[in-house]
């Protein structure tokens, strides 16, 4: 899976991505696959801890005031369990681990959980995330990744039909050709080192191995 979602929520001077986007991505490949993911806390791994900090803000007036916040921290190992609806003996179990701060300790579990969520499912999926400026530049990049990609696996089996091609002429000048006329079927003048689609260059290779090379 290969995708991007936006941060487009603001909140404590940051913005992020909302959960219910990641999900929206996700849950749509689950009901496709019939798959299910259970998140569930370790047992006896949650901790709830008290966090003082004490903070020194200047005024309006430049003086200088300490500030204490007290927040509750929340912490916790869980497992992300994928199963497999047609067959639930068939799961995978993937460790994480959890943690927020809230003043509330609900809100602490609350926010523990919904991050971890969202980072979990952005990280095991390799979701991006960027913000509504950045996504254009992101796909651009993205495919840029992926047409360069293609280029490489064509021209491993650009480079291999070519030194069996060769052989081959050089066992059967005679028949050079028609050799040329069969590559040509597939890139214009027999030009083989233009493919850079890699599905028609394996293509090149198989049909070109059962036409002359097998039936030698």
């Amino acid at each position: 899976m290969s995708e991007i979602a936006t941060k487009s929520k603001q909140g404590y001077n940051y913005t992020y991505t909302d959960v219910t986007e990641i999900l929206a991505k996700v849950t749509s490949g689950m009901k496709k696959y019939n798959v299910s993911l259970i998140p569930s806390i370790v047992p006896q791994t949650a901790n709830v801890s008290q966090l003082v900090s004490v903070n020194t803000k200047i005024d309006r007036q430049g003086n200088a005031k300490d500030v204490t916040t007290t927040e509750m921290l929340f912490t916790a190992d869980m497992t992300f369990r994928w199963v497999n609806d047609d067959n639930p003996e068939e799961h995978i179990d993937v460790p994480w681990f959890i943690t927020g701060s809230m003043s509330d300790c609900s809100q602490s579990l609350g926010a523990a959980c919904s991050y971890g969520m969202r980072q979990f499912l952005t990280s095991y999926f390799q979701i991006a995330q960027s913000s509504d400026l950045d996504v254009d530049a992101y796909r651009s990049k993205q495919k840029e990744a992926e047409a360069a990609e293609s280029k490489a696996i064509a021209g491993e089996i650009i480079s291999k039909f070519d030194s069996v091609n060769k052989q081959f002429i050089t066992d059967n000048p005679e028949r050079a050709a028609e050799v040329k006329k069969f590559v040509s079927r597939y890139v214009k003048n027999a030009e083989y080192t233009k493919i850079k689609d890699p599905a028609l260059a394996a293509k090149l290779l198989e049909d070109y191995t059962n036409t002359f090379i097998n039936k030698e």
